[in-house]
């Protein structure tokens, strides 16, 4: 008698549980979910965490393998009080993050220094970086909110932005077109991370490693603009047309030196596309990795082919 055995499957991650990796000795929170396509790492900004991702990562799970962490010093991350948050060492960080899961390539989407991250480590490690979908990515050019400028002076930055609620508000109102979308939750949710143990130092210097009185470091705007034409990954560019942290203009910039971009602006939208605009984030981020993957598995089929091929 032929017994039938229903496959035993175990239930599929939850994509909002909170887990936790050791990366470079520090512990470091992470969201994942998916099981299936290519891989796909999210990349948040300055005083962000994964919950930036609320709204993008089980729409991108259905097709991909989807991890979203907070960067070292941010979120419930460790925050080692010590000079190691420059853009450089941040990108080795994402880097590790990724062997930590066992990846050896992925897709990078990163919003704000996450973008920025995202450039850095496909200059870095050019063959761990299938593609790239860059959202209003930071240091660019020079010009950036007065806010921002005024949080990297010294002294007065850590009046500004020394945890409490009038200032976390006042921090992100200009990041939302829609003012509706700075809610009681989000102020005490980000209010809550800005008094985590190290937080404001370590959000401090990230933000100065990029950004001085004058706004984005003119020698870090330099230096990413000789080497970004060198960086051949498919990239998309997305950008708020009402940003008012970092001008859409920069993604002209951005468009004319990346070899393979192309730039898509979303009407009524500020600095935080994926969250203001979710679903057309997810719309235009699964289009274009479908398009990515399609191409590479052409390639991939053609050179099977050929080396299957009689001499």
């Amino acid at each position: 008698m032929l017994t039938i055995m229903a496959e035993s499957r175990a239930p599929a991650p939850d994509p909002f549980e909170d887990r936790y990796v050791d990366v470079c000795t520090f512990r470091t929170r992470f969201w994942q979910a998916g099981r299936t396509g290519s891989a796909v790492i999210l990349l948040a900004g300055i005083g962000c965490s994964v919950l930036e991702w609320q709204n993008n990562i089980a729409v991108l799970a259905a097709r991909h393998r989807v991890y979203a962490f907070d960067m070292l010093g941010h979120g419930l991350t460790d925050k080692p009080q010590k000079n190691c948050y420059a853009i450089a060492d941040l990108a080795r960080f994402t880097l590790a993050f990724l062997s930590a899961q066992g990846e050896a390539s992925a897709h990078f989407i990163g919003n704000s220094l996450g973008g920025r991250i995202a450039l850095e480590c496909a200059r870095l490690a050019p063959t761990r970086v299938k593609s790239m979908v860059i959202a209003a990515p930071a240091g660019i050019g020079r010009e950036t909110a007065l806010t921002m400028r005024l949080a990297s002076v010294p002294v007065l930055g850590n009046l500004l932005t020394r945890p409490s609620r009038i200032g976390t508000r006042m921090l992100w109102s200009p990041a939302f077109h829609d003012p509706s979308f700075v809610t009681e939750s989000f102020i005490e949710t980000k209010y809550a991370l800005a008094r985590e143990p190290g937080a404001h130092q370590a959000v401090l210097r990230t933000l100065r490693s990029l950004v001085s009185a004058s706004g984005f470091r003119i020698e870090r705007v330099a230096a990413l603009q000789d080497v970004i034409s060198a960086i051949l990954h498919p990239t998309l560019i997305i950008w708020g047309r009402q940003d008012r942290l970092v001008p859409p203009a920069h993604a002209r910039i951005l468009e004319a030196k990346l070899p393979q971009s192309r730039t898509i602006l979303f009407d009524e939208c500020g600095h935080l596309p994926q969250l203001e605009q979710p679903g057309q984030f997810n719309v235009a981020v699964l289009d274009f990795l479908s398009g990515e993957d399609n191409r590479t598995l052409s390639v991939s089929s053609a050179l099977a082919s050929s080396r299957s091929k009689p001499r």
